[in-house]
């Protein structure tokens, strides 16, 4: 049995093993991972003295073999993962991306990170922005909240993702991170306030960055389940091949495989030293899988969730731990309990092949795919809610169908609306101008006030049950309450709310036929973005938006490099276009590429 064990929700795969790179037979050179970039060094020097942080990105297309089986991908700096960025709170960040994709928009967004002031820079093209279109030179800049507004007084875990505006190879766009094509990387905040420090709480810390990989293009997916056939002969959203660990997974390429399409790569390995606490910031990028982490023999404490520390004895000690599309989560644990793979001070660190004897752990998993118990995720930095509110509004969820052309296709809805993205026309921009949200293309929530308000979430999904993490942008909720069934307005205003320092966070799992209200304030202005993190559900409709004072933003100044983004719309489309061209992805290894340039700058 092997040391790091993987339960993608609905069926077990195993990864562990070497950080060694194996280079196939193969012309094409091979994305590579940086795991050096996800260890990080206790030379960092964490501190209070705000700086710059500048970093150079070129986003490409490469032949990658993450699990062995080759395929094309999109990569940052030609890796998976993508480039770490670390930095401090209240630190400017720089990144220069020089965009080498073929007609491809492109844009970038950091998940847990406040946009306060900066609205237009939050990334989701159609919502905040226009595409960042391929050989357009451009030039952005966001702020965010600082200090106790941005993490709560303490150090976190962020990363980032980098979405593509699909167009009409299947008849209409939609959204989507392209997580299941390599787009995304880490993304840690340090803190003078973080109450978990290195060298008292904890020895090393590292970044384990999980995931899940297909053996076609996200495109090619999409286009498919936009299909009365469907993937695979399905429209349900598809299970993964192989799961990911920091850049490796293993697929049998002697059942499914060949010497031309595929070789056996060596899974994943971490090496720890014997008596030592290691911080694991365990990352969710899946497109589809929620993950059950465990290391054989050894228990994790868990001190975060999302960016929120934690201290409870009901998470302590945990055998496994739970974590869905978009979350984070730190644990630590001790390597005095049990043998990993060790290594002693004098090592050579040379990778081995040969996989320990460890056994997992007996407890039983269940089917369902739930987070921890938000009850037992007690903030360690209190931070009530607003006990009273005034606003409030309700979400309405479900899985559905709707005919076509060419047919009856899945959409998830929103109060009856499928999400239908106008690339060249953000809602940002037409609430600036005056303008309502058009609820028959994405369905809305307005809070006037800056003051508390409730998002009520139903998730009507029983049959088929579905579970789905439904994720917030530039605000942290709070989880006031919870239940089964759906709520009604008339019952919400009966309900007694948990607003005695309940769990806050930004990603939060709502099971199938079961409600939750989520607590904000709604003091930072903007058009946000909450859908569900399910990539597949988000890129059929699943998706809304919250806009925060609204006579506010109408006050807003765009900046001209956000404006000439709009104004470069491709020939034979408008700003009404739900198409953004031809587009091409999965057809050609070798195609030749335009670029692009765009700088994004973000203040931590």
């Amino acid at each position: 049995m092997n040391p790091l064990r993987v339960l993608l929700c609905g069926f077990l795969v195993f990864a562990s093993a070497s950080a060694s790179f194996q280079s196939p037979r193969t012309k094409y050179e091979l994305v590579k991972p940086r795991l050096e970039q996800l260890a990080l060094s206790s030379d960092f020097k964490i501190t209070d003295k705000p700086t710059t942080r500048e970093y150079n990105w070129t986003i490409s297309m490469r032949v990658g073999a993450p699990d062995g089986f080759y395929r094309q991908m999109l990569v940052v700096n030609g890796q998976y993962p993508g480039p770490t960025i670390e930095a401090n709170e209240g630190d400017t960040i720089i990144v220069n991306v020089k965009n080498k994709l073929p007609h491809v928009g492109t844009s970038l967004h950091w998940h847990g990170l406040f946009q306060n002031g900066t609205a237009w820079m939050d990334g989701p093209a159609g919502i905040t922005q226009c595409p960042i279109p391929s050989g357009a030179p451009s030039r952005t800049n966001s702020r965010s909240k600082d200090s106790m507004g941005l993490i709560g007084g303490s150090g976190c875990d962020l990363w980032y993702s980098i979405s593509l505006a699909l167009t009409s190879i299947f008849g209409s766009a939609h959204a989507g991170d392209k997580l299941s094509d390599g787009l995304h990387g880490a993304l840690i905040v340090h803190s003078v306030n973080d109450p978990w420090k290195r060298g008292v709480h904890y020895d090393y810390d590292q970044i384990l960055i999980m995931g899940d990989w297909y053996h076609n293009t996200s495109a090619e997916i999409i286009k498919a389940l936009d299909t009365p056939h469907g993937y695979l002969g399905s429209q349900a959203a598809p299970p993964p091949y192989s799961s990911m660990f920091n850049g490796f997974g293993t697929w049998n390429c002697k059942k499914f495989g060949s010497p031309d399409t595929c070789y056996t790569r060596e899974p994943f390995e971490l090496k720890v030293y014997p008596n030592k606490k290691y911080r694991l910031r365990l990352i969710n990028t899946a497109s589809h899988a929620m993950i059950y982490n465990s290391v054989d023999e050894h228990t994790l404490d868990v001190i975060e969730a999302d960016d929120t520390p934690i201290s409870s004895a009901e998470v302590n000690g945990l055998h496994r731990v739970q974590t869905h599309n978009g979350q984070r989560y730190s644990g630590i644990t001790n390597t005095a309990l049990a043998v990993l793979r060790y290594i002693d001070d004098d090592s050579s660190h040379k990778s081995t092949s040969n996989l320990p004897t460890t056994k997992d752990w007996k407890d039983k998993l269940g089917k369902d795919c739930k987070d921890i118990d938000a009850c037992k995720l007690v903030p360690l930095v209190r931070e009530d809610p607003p006990k009273v509110v005034k606003q409030q509004g309700i979400f309405n969820t479900q899985v559905g169908k709707q005919n076509t052309s060419d047919g009856s296709v899945t959409r998830f809805f929103v109060n009856h609306v499928a999400f239908e993205h106008l690339w060249y026309q953000p809602i940002l921009h037409d609430v600036i101008e005056g303008w309502n949200v058009d609820n028959s293309n994405i369905m809305s929530m307005t809070f006037d006030n800056p003051e508390g308000a409730d998002i009520i979430i139903n998730n009507r999904d029983a049959n088929p049950p579905i579970d789905h993490p439904y994720h917030l942008h530039a605000m942290t909720f709070w989880i006031v309450a919870e239940g089964k069934g759906a709520l009604s307005i008339e019952d919400y205003k009966k309900l007694k709310f948990n607003t005695d320092n309940p769990l806050r966070r930004d990603t939060h799992v709502v099971p199938a036929n079961s409600w939750a209200v989520l607590r904000v304030k709604s003091d930072i202005p903007g058009v946000w973005f909450l859908h569900c993190h399910i990539d597949w559900h988000l890129a059929h409709g699943f998706a809304a938006v919250v806009v925060n004072q609204p006579n506010v933003i109408r006050k807003f100044q765009l900046p001209e490099s956000s404006k000439k983004l709009c104004k470069q719309i491709p020939p034979g489309l408008g700003p009404s276009s739900t198409s953004l061209g031809r587009r091409e992805f999965g057809s050609d290894l070798t195609a030749r590429f335009q670029d692009a340039f765009h700088t994004i700058q973000a203040r931590i």
